[in-house]
C-alpha cells in the first residue's frame, strides 16, 4: 500500500510511525491498568534492562536456531536483524516470572497488564504491516482481496494478486480479542485471568491465520515453525487458566469453612 511516507523531501517507513503510535498508546493502557489495580509501575522500571535483555537475545536466538544462521553471523548480525516474536514473548515472561519470584510480586498481576500493553502494540503492528505491505496472504478470489502495486513491498504480496487482506484479519481479531480482556480485567476479581484469555485467543488465531500467509518461513511437519510456537502457548495458557480457577475455587471454599454463616 503505502511502504513510505514522504514529507518535505524526507521519507519515513509507515511501519515505524504507525508501531511508534501503537507504542505510545501501549504505555497509555499499560499506566491505566496499573493505576486501576493500584501497583507500582516502577516494579517494571526497576528491572527495565534485564527484561529488555533477555528478550532481545532470546528472540534474537530463535530466529537464529530457526533460520540457521552461523555463529559468526548471529553474533554480529550480518546475515540480516530480525527477530522472532515468539522467542522474544517467551523470553519476557520467564525473566518477569523469575523476578516476580525474586521479588515476591504477584507474577499474575503483571501478566494482566503487560498482556494488555502487548495487545494494544499489535493492533499497530498488524495495521502497519498492511500499510507497508508485509505478511501478505494468499491469492483470493473473494471480492475482499488486496491486490498490492507499490513494488517496494513483499514480493509475497505482488506474487499473486489478489491477495487476502491477512493483515486486516489479523488487526480486527486483535481488536476484538483485546476489548473482550479489558472487559474481563475490569469486572474479573481473578487476577491472571485476562491476560492469559488474551495470549490463548491472540495465539489460537496467529495458527488459524498462519495457513493463508504467502511468505515463506521455517516449516516442520507441515506447519511453520510460528504455528508450533502458537500451539504451546496455547496449551499454557488453559493451563494456567485450569490452575487459577482450581485455586479460585478451592480458596472460595476454604472461606466458607472458616467463616460459616450465621443463622
Amino acid at each position: 500500500m503505502w511502504p513510505n511516507l514522504i514529507i518535505a523531501e524526507n521519507t519515513f517507513p509507515v511501519y515505524n510511525l504507525v508501531l511508534a503510535v501503537g507504542v505510545l498508546l501501549s504505555l497509555l493502557v499499560f499506566i491505566i491498568a496499573s493505576r486501576r489495580k493500584r501497583m507500582a509501575v516502577a516494579f517494571l522500571a526497576d528491572h527495565f534492562f534485564l527484561l529488555f535483555g533477555v528478550t532481545f537475545l532470546s528472540a534474537r536466538l530463535v530466529e537464529v536456531l530457526l533460520r540457521g544462521y552461523s555463529f559468526i553471523d548471529s553474533l554480529f548480525f550480518w546475515q540480516d536483524l530480525s527477530f522472532n516474536f515468539y522467542g522474544g514473548l517467551i523470553g519476557f515472561l520467564l525473566a518477569l516470572y523469575f523476578i516476580c519470584q525474586r521479588k515476591g510480586e504477584n507474577f499474575f498481576a503483571w501478566l494482566d497488564l503487560t498482556a494488555l500493553a502487548t495487545g494494544c502494540v499489535l493492533i499497530f503492528h498488524h495495521l502497519g504491516t498492511f500499510l507497508a505491505g508485509r505478511a501478505c496472504g494468499v491469492h483470493t478470489s473473494l471480492f475482499w482481496g488486496i491486490t498490492f502495486t507499490d513494488p517496494a513491498v513483499d514480493a509475497a504480496c505482488l506474487a499473486s494478486p489478489p491477495v487476502h487482506p491477512l493483515q486486516l484479519y489479523a488487526m480486527l481479531l486483535t481488536v476484538l480479542f483485546f476489548g473482550a480482556a479489558v472487559f474481563v480485567f475490569r469486572r474479573t476479581r481473578i487476577t491472571g485471568k485476562a491476560g492469559l484469555f488474551l495470549i490463548l485467543m491472540l495465539s489460537l488465531s496467529s495458527f488459524l491465520l498462519d495457513f493463508l500467509r504467502a511468505d515463506s518461513a521455517p516449516a516442520f511437519g507441515g506447519l511453520r515453525a510460528s504455528q508450533y510456537f502458537a500451539i504451546g502457548l496455547s496449551l499454557l495458557a488453559v493451563w494456567l487458566l485450569l490452575r487459577l480457577k482450581h485455586a479460585t475455587h478451592h480458596t472460595h471454599n476454604s472461606e466458607l469453612h472458616l467463616h460459616p454463616p450465621t443463622i
